[in-house]
């Protein structure tokens, strides 16, 4: 299984799990029992029901709208609770089925001399960074007279923000490009200060530091 899959996985259930917390910390201020409602000739109505073997329930005036509210929420958030914990199951059983390494992954547990003789099925994580990193393109040009800022990797940028950002991107080993052209419908080339690559989801997200 690639990792951009094992990836949403974990983003899925974490997600599943801050919304689990939340709807158990409101189960303090609920109120005992069901609703049920009824129409008639038009005509809505609601009743209590406070235990199970209660089938019709005591009826509730639409004055109390706030018991209403609430019984309707309980119901709700009861069948949200069972969802979410399916699911969560679901995603634990998958994730326990899954290989220790996946087949992207294999190539890098070889030796160099062993992978020196091996044509790997998959493109690892590094080679496609590597790839992505290494694709040539034309940022803007400086004007004359501009400030000269450089990274510790003698690249110009136009802020001792964006010396702080490319630095910190590099010690973190996360492949960028720095005003790299990107084409927008309606806009034409805008340059984002920078074009990071998430490895692992092999996806670009752009970041425009205190700019348009």
């Amino acid at each position: 299984m690639d990792n951009s899959v094992q990836e949403m996985l974990k983003q899925r259930r974490e997600y599943l799990e801050r919304l689990q917390r939340s709807v158990n910390k409101k189960a303090a201020d609920i109120p005992e029992g069901s609703l049920r409602i009824s129409r008639s000739h038009n005509r809505v109505q609601y009743f209590h029901r406070k235990n199970k073997s209660d089938r019709t329930g005591e009826y509730i005036s639409k004055q109390n709208n706030e018991l209403i509210k609430k019984l309707a929420q309980k119901g709700y958030d009861e069948k949200v609770r069972i969802s979410i914990q399916e699911e969560l199951k679901a995603i634990h059983t998958f994730e326990r089925l899954l290989p220790k390494v996946s087949v992207e992954d294999l190539y890098e547990t070889f030796s160099k001399e062993r992978k020196s003789l091996i044509e790997p099925v998959a493109e690892t994580d590094e080679m496609f960074a590597d790839k992505w990193q290494n694709i040539s393109y034309k940022g803007k040009e400086f004007p004359p007279d501009f400030p000269e800022l450089y990274t510790d990797h003698d690249e110009r940028v136009r802020s001792k923000s964006e010396v702080i950002i490319a630095n910190t991107l590099r010690q973190e080993g996360i492949p960028y490009r720095y005003e790299c052209p990107l084409m927008l419908n309606g806009f034409g080339y805008v340059y984002p200060d920078f074009t990071v690559l998430n490895i692992r989801l092999r996806k670009e997200l752009y970041w425009e530091h205190l700019g348009m």
